[in-house]
């Protein structure tokens, strides 16, 4: 399973602030959770469209499947629940993860975006009534947050409430609070419904399971290596140390390189990098009696090793520009301080897999990750004398 990292923004500044902060500083204006019952089912004949994410052999995976998700009101007040007109009720999917904090993990969230008619939606709830949801675990709202693999899940849905407790029984709560008013941060008006605490209902488990693909055969990926042009270069070498930003045309410690992870295969993939501990790319030099050596390299230490991944559609290429010493496993590059005429070529080890339409998250991982070697660049270098750069 690979995590996405994301961050989502609530237009309230208060629907992204926990529940127990909301508990101390705002008001309850719902009955409590067990006034609800809330029920999430597969809808294996929903009309809800598949999105681009979800063309094709994708729309079989647990993350392009269709759930139904029912609230039904089993208290004994009537209530009106509120939401933008033209945004989805805020409810998330949840799988069990034992090795998370909470015995959950997020698999499926809404966002909240700008949208038109920016008005509210009264709904009423009275005592036995029921309001149900539709949705796909990807979907326009709804970006891919884990990329599933063939096997069963136990999942559960949490829907978040605003609104308020009809008192008396027939009276309008909820207009009074709707009615729109300007922010002093300056987004889009909304009302004082905003200004509480929701009421979250959580659902009870249900198994689903996300089948096995065909195979999809071998990734076919490319590495190409080349001397970077300016101004990017310059870029990195100023961030590499005064030395290197001053006098560009210098040492192999100095020598600004360019590559290119390109798809050379038919399907969309999607390559991972970890932006720490990274083993991706590892630099080979040709030694004085025609030999290839790797570079000796140690892991550096680090507090945050976050996995990113890039998507890259068929045909097309993800670029970047380093210095060999910049590199995520501080290569030792000492054999190539000397001044004279050198060839280097980089070994490409991917962590890629095969990716939905659109990119957005994996559908199917290769028996193997083929490595790759990449073309041969040929420097004449002066010589380098250690200290003369730092990498920042």
């Amino acid at each position: 399973m690979r995590v996405f990292l994301r961050v989502f923004l609530g237009l309230s500044m208060f629907s992204a602030l926990p529940c127990s902060l909301w508990a101390d500083q705002f008001p309850q204006l719902l009955p409590g959770a067990e006034s609800f019952e809330l029920t999430v089912r597969e809808d294996s004949s929903s009309s809800v469209p598949l999105g681009p994410a979800c063309a094709g052999e994708a729309a079989v995976t647990l993350a392009c499947r269709a759930f139904l998700v029912s609230l039904k009101n089993v208290g004994v007040h009537t209530v009106r629940l509120s939401r933008f007109a033209c945004q989805e009720p805020v409810v998330s999917f949840e799988m069990k993860e034992p090795n998370s904090s909470s015995g959950w993990w997020t698999i499926s969230q809404v966002t909240r975006p700008k949208c038109t008619p920016w008005v509210y939606e009264n709904l009423r709830l009275r005592p036995g009534e029921t309001t149900e949801y539709r949705t796909r675990l990807v979907s326009p709202n709804r970006p891919a947050e884990f990329a599933p693999v063939p096997r069963s899940y136990t999942v559960r849905a949490r829907w978040m409430l605003w609104g308020c407790t009809e008192t008396p029984e027939g009276t309008d709560c909820l207009a009074p609070l709707q009615v729109l008013k300007a922010n002093s941060w300056g987004g889009l008006p909304t009302g004082n419904v905003e200004i509480q605490t929701p009421v979250e209902v959580v659902s009870k488990e249900i198994e689903v399971d996300s089948p096995a693909l065909p195979d999809a055969g071998p990734l076919k990926l490319g590495f190409e290596s080349s001397i970077a042009t300016e101004p990017q270069a310059a870029e990195v070498r100023k961030r590499a140390g005064a030395s290197c930003a001053t006098h560009p045309e210098t040492s192999v410690e100095c020598t600004v390189f360019h590559y290119a992870i390109r798809n050379l295969g038919n399907r969309p993939v999607r390559n991972g990098r970890y932006l720490c501990s990274d083993y991706s790319i590892i630099p080979e030099y040709r030694t004085d009696d025609g030999e290839w050596k790797q570079l000796q390299s140690q892991l550096k230490a680090c507090t945050a090793n976050v996995y990113v991944e890039t998507p890259i559609q068929p045909g097309d290429a993800t670029e970047g520009n380093f210095i060999l010493s910049a590199l995520a496993p501080l290569f030792d590059t000492s054999p190539l301080y000397a001044a004279g005429r050198y060839e280097i070529r980089f070994s490409f080890h991917p962590s890629a897999c095969f990716a939905s339409p659109d990119g957005s998250f994996c559908i199917q991982w290769p028996r193997e990750q083929t490595v790759t070697m990449s073309n041969v660049v040929t420097i004449s270098a002066t010589a380098f004398t250690p200290g003369e750069s730092k990498v920042q």
